[in-house]
């Protein structure tokens, strides 16, 4: 039997790696290269085999939207999330698609969704992409333990302040906005939100070219689901929190806005008009991050201000107790350079493979039936077999580091 998969947004930083995943690695008959954006698509598509083609689409028109979702058994959702409810109300429209979906935002009112999904013969994997990474390293970690004290997810998002997209820029700004309340731990069986940027200070050290370095909070929702992961609740996790670190470009440039009181004004005069300091700079960051992007290279030249390779690198520390002995467990997963096989690409879509394989992965899965839930499901109830993933991921060139973990411990004689 045929299949069709449509990736929408699919020549987008963190949605390109999933294209050329599924061209590495599927047996999906036709996969459809849906954006706005032409020239990129077709560079991107011109890398494939014959069966990829480019595809037209306004994200703003949910009719454009169902119109190239018509006919199609599966589906990645890789558009910003401003356009959520329009690829939903599509995908209910047309009914019987099996997708994965990028978007981590609104997860009460998407995750809502779930029975008229179900009821449109929809399976729709949601908070995907390098989410399902973070999901698992905790799972894998806390299966090391008999029962769990603190579960610690760590972001290292290591690249230079201009090496970004517009979608990136923004979801660092909005994590060190001191006005989002979603910054969070789960302590007891509680959530404890609305946690001062910068706070939560932990130092932690992950593999080169990251080091050692002082990681936050940041407003992940990984406090929010992984309680609902029946790991997490077979071995009583106690707290769970999720901290980030960035390259110092971007410790600085987001100090600076919160010392120069940025966030706290409607705006500031400028020659007679009134401007919004933050969204000034942001666009500004943008700029000279797209006019990074306009260039494809081979990736040796991608970032010639650097000695390292621009990367996410995910981490997961555990402590708990195993054989009545306290202990801890480190793992990290480290993403490959380059994965467009030396390819003339750009520097953020080599960066976006951690992002962009684990929607491949997953789709996959759900195509195969290894995840067949109904519905709108997170990782943490889609029943995924961690270690199937992380075979997958390490077949495609990612690295799972187990730096600790407990050793077998015979308790103490009476």
């Amino acid at each position: 039997m045929s299949s069709k998969t449509v990736v929408l947004g699919g020549s987008g930083a963190m949605t390109s790696g999933c294209v050329y995943d599924l061209y590495r690695t599927s047996d999906f008959d036709e996969i459809v290269v849906a954006d706005a954006d032409e020239e990129n698509a077709r560079r991107l598509v011109d890398m494939l085999d014959d069966r990829f083609r480019f595809e037209p689409v306004d994200a703003t028109d949910t009719d454009d939207i169902e119109r190239v979702l018509e006919g199609a058994d599966y589906v990645v959702n890789g558009l910003p999330y401003a356009f959520e409810s329009n690829v939903l109300d599509a995908m209910e429209r047309v009914g019987d698609l099996t997708g994965v979906d990028l978007n981590a935002f609104d997860f009460d009112e998407v995750l809502g969704r779930s029975e008229e999904f179900a009821a449109a013969g929809n399976s729709l994997w949601f908070a995907n992409g390098g989410l399902v990474s973070t999901i698992a390293l905790g799972m894998v970690a806390c299966e090391e333990f008999d029962d769990v004290a603190d579960v610690n997810f760590y972001w290292g998002m290591w690249r230079l302040l201009t090496q970004t997209t517009p979608g990136l820029t923004d979801t660092v700004t909005y994590e060190h906005d001191p006005n989002v309340d979603e910054r969070a731990k789960w302590e007891n069986g509680e959530v404890i939100d609305d946690l001062p940027a910068f706070s939560e200070q932990r130092e932690f050290e992950f593999p080169d070219p990251i080091g050692r370095q002082n990681t936050y909070v940041i407003s992940h929702p990984e406090p929010i689901t992984f309680p609902e992961a029946p790991v997490a609740q077979e071995k009583n996790v106690d707290r769970i929190i999720t901290r980030g670190a960035w390259h110092d470009e971007w410790k600085r440039y987001e100090r600076t806005l919160h010392a120069a009181n940025a966030f706290e004004t409607d705006g500031v005069e400028v020659d007679g008009r009134e401007v919004d300091p933050v969204e000034v700079m942001q666009e500004q960051v943008k700029a000279e991050g797209l006019a990074r992007e306009s260039e494809w290279k081979p990736p040796e030249e991608l970032s010639p201000e650097t000695e390292w390779t621009p990367q996410t690198v995910l981490s997961a520390e555990v402590t708990g107790t195993k054989g009545g002995s306290d202990d801890r467990a480190v793992f990290h997963f480290e993403q490959p350079f380059p994965f467009f096989d030396g390819n003339d690409i750009t520097l953020m879509r080599e960066y976006g493979c951690y992002v962009g394989v684990p929607l491949s992965v997953t789709l996959q899965l759900m195509a195969e039936g290894a995840v067949d839930e109904e519905g709108v499901f997170i990782t943490e109830t889609s029943g995924l077999d961690a270690d199937r993933y992380f075979d997958e991921m390490e077949a495609r060139g990612f690295d799972l580091v187990a730096e600790a973990t407990p050793d077998e411990a015979v308790a103490a004689d009476d």
